[in-house]
């Protein structure tokens, strides 16, 4: 009895001193200091310290890109797909919350546990400010923000400017939005202590982009102090003026600054202690960390009043706002005559380091998140209306099913995804002969311009399992020719069925290439083992059936070396060749029987052969997948 005792003390120790566990999607990677500003790797940092954080999304996007085939790339029309993936990936694996960065990664998330979307803007501020034209992306992006702002439990912002917005634009409910200012991504001495000089007066432009962040403004600002005989600096980093500046006095221009570098990291650093005022009359910011990493040196800023910049700078605390349409004189002004009053102005640095020490920090951030996120799980728990995912045998999982994805604004009918986007070249083996089965396959992809057709005149050969092979060596050649990384081999009996869909085929075509596989099956009529591997993807030992075959780029050389001999089938020989080859369930490919085979004569003895054996097939995975799903669930639900 004792012992039981202690084994029971040591696992409630484990149980409570286990980290929660948070999925954090991003397609940036957060663990680099240079991505967002540094924002990211500070976020994760700060989180890093209660939970255990798995970032998730480069590979997923990665798959993506690798697989689409004209048009520029653009995450957002895969958003659909993503939530079938992450959610498929987050049901899988214990996690306590999700945190998402990206809209277009949460979107369609069908989870039960708790999302967080963190951000600065909204696709709509974003657009209004940066002047994005209209058009069919941009509407396609503003739906999936609207879907995301739906979807999350909390959503937390860096300014009320963008709470306000997101609750005018999208109908937010207030009290789900949490305004937490954003840390500088800099360190901050400690004890840092006001003590500078204040004879001359040293500016400070920061900005990649000199026009839209005001750096000519900056310039003639300069100049105009110059000339009112105000002694004066001005360090210009991130960005070259655009009118020639080597002959003026007192200007340093420092083109690029790498914070992840120590020795570029020092630097900046020590520009700030030296500085007075860093001057940003920017276009637009939707808060700017560069105000925060300013006030941690107690450096007031001059700033023009757009986006969420009058979150990070208080009027008057750490630096004073001017109209967006103030002029250089008036920035030139306001320095002259802020520095001009030493008393005020040290007072002014002073309150600058406070704003910082306050607020402007990322371990003020980390508290006040952290609180969220608690309260954020205990009342998820409390909670029993969760969306779980309940199985439904007839076609394939609620959390998979076209019910939870539509693709666009409007409707399936009017796709934000098009023929010149987004499609997969599929080769189609068809002896010239057989008119009918060319008429039933242009019946099957009629309508989905997801595929891209290529006819392959099929081999005939006596024995029909040869030239069958040399039909697929055809295609896959021309595959190679037409430097395809993917490609389905379709035979002139495919026919579809009711549980196909673009989003569910391209989802677990991307998950099977993340997981090595060679070879992904719509349908089989025969196999040995079947382990899952996904919510709906199997593995299996060997299958038979060659009608509807997603091939991977690294199964293509395979079968141009392979030596087929008369004995062989294809099925068997790829079942050979493939590595981890997989079969969708439920089968979105079965083969029509017409009747007669030319490739399994056979067939040809047994009226219904075909159908009865993919029912077979059918009924086995069907049992498989419900007992894997039941104890999936069960799992989860402890």
């Amino acid at each position: 009895m004792p012992l039981l005792n202690t084994k029971s003390r040591i696992l409630k120790k484990f149980i409570t001193s286990t980290k929660q566990k948070i999925a954090f999607l991003s397609m940036l990677d957060p663990y680099k200091i240079g991505n967002w500003s540094g924002t990211l790797y500070y976020i994760v940092e700060i989180l890093k310290r209660n939970y255990s954080i798995e970032w998730i999304g480069k590979e997923i996007v990665d798959s993506s890109r690798q697989f689409h085939f004209k048009g520029d790339f653009f995450p957002e029309y895969y958003a659909p797909v993503f939530g079938r993936i992450l959610s498929e990936r987050i049901n899988r694996y214990i996690y306590d919350i999700i945190i998402v960065r990206d809209y277009f990664f949460g979107a369609y998330l069908t989870v039960n546990i708790p999302v967080i979307y963190i951000g600065d803007s909204t696709f709509r501020l974003f657009k209004k400010n940066m002047k994005v034209p209209s058009s069919r992306f941009e509407a396609m992006a503003d739906n999936l923000e609207e879907k995301m702002i739906e979807r999350a439990d909390h959503i937390i912002f860096s300014s009320e400017w963008a709470k306000e917005n997101a609750v005018y634009d999208y109908n937010c409910p207030s009290d789900k939005i949490h305004v937490v200012e954003f840390g500088a991504n800099i360190p901050a001495p400690s004890d840092y202590k006001i003590s500078i000089q204040t004879d001359t007066c040293n500016l400070v432009f920061i900005g990649k982009n000199w026009k839209k962040k005001g750096g000519d403004k900056v310039f003639m600002a300069y100049r105009k102090l110059k000339s009112k005989g105000l002694q004066c600096t001005l360090t210009i980093i991130g960005s070259t003026p655009q009118e020639p500046y080597d002959e003026i006095e007192d200007v340093a221009v420092i083109p690029f600054l790498d914070k992840s570098k120590p020795e570029h990291l020092k630097r900046l650093c020590n520009i700030l202690k030296e500085a007075h005022f860093l001057v940003l009359p920017t276009e637009f910011d939707a808060f700017g960390i560069v105000f925060c990493e300013a006030s941690a040196y107690g450096v007031p800023s001059i700033a023009a009043n757009v986006g969420g910049v009058s979150q990070p700078v208080k009027e008057g605390k750490n630096g004073f706002l001017l109209p967006p349409n103030a002029t250089a004189e008036d920035y030139a002004d306001k320095i002259k005559s802020v520095f001009s009053d030493k008393d005020g102005y040290i007072k002014l640095r002073k309150s600058s380091r406070r704003e910082y020490e306050t607020r402007l920090n990322w371990e003020v951030w980390g508290e006040r998140v952290n609180k969220i996120l608690e309260e954020t799980v205990v009342n998820y728990k409390k909670c029993d209306n969760k969306t779980i995912c309940q199985c439904n045998n007839a076609t394939t999982c609620n959390l998979l099913s076209d019910n939870n994805i539509s693709i666009g604004r409007q409707s399936k009918e009017q796709p934000l995804i098009d023929k010149e986007e987004f499609y997969v070249p599929v080769y189609v083996i068809n002896l010239k002969e057989r008119i009918e089965r060319r008429k039933h396959i242009e019946e099957q992809f009629h309508g989905k311009p997801e595929f891209e057709l290529t006819w392959v005149e099929a081999v005939e050969h006596p024995i029909g399992a040869v030239g069958l092979w040399q039909s697929m060596v055809k295609a896959v050649q021309m595959a190679e020719d037409n430097e395809d990384d993917i490609m389905i081999i379709c035979e002139d009996d495919h026919t579809f069925t009711s549980a196909y869909s673009k989003t569910y085929l391209w989802a677990n075509m991307i998950q099977a290439n993340e997981q090595g596989s060679e070879l992904l099956s719509g349908g089989i009529g025969g196999f040995g083992a079947a382990v899952p591997v996904a919510t709906n993807r199997y593995w299996v030992d060997w299958f038979w059936s060659t009608q509807f075959m997603v091939i991977f780029k690294p199964l293509f050389q395979k079968i141009l070396d392979y030596d087929f001999k008369d004995t062989d089938t294809a099925d068997g020989v790829l079942s050979i060749l493939a590595k981890d080859k997989m079969v969708l369930y439920p089968f979105i490919s079965i083969q029509k029987d017409f009747g007669y085979s030319d490739v399994t004569r056979s067939n040809n003895d047994v009226s219904g052969l075909v159908n009865h054996l993919f029912q077979q097939s059918d009924y086995r995975l069907r049992t498989i997948h419900h007992v894997a799903h039941k104890f999936r669930q069960e799992k989860n639900d402890k």
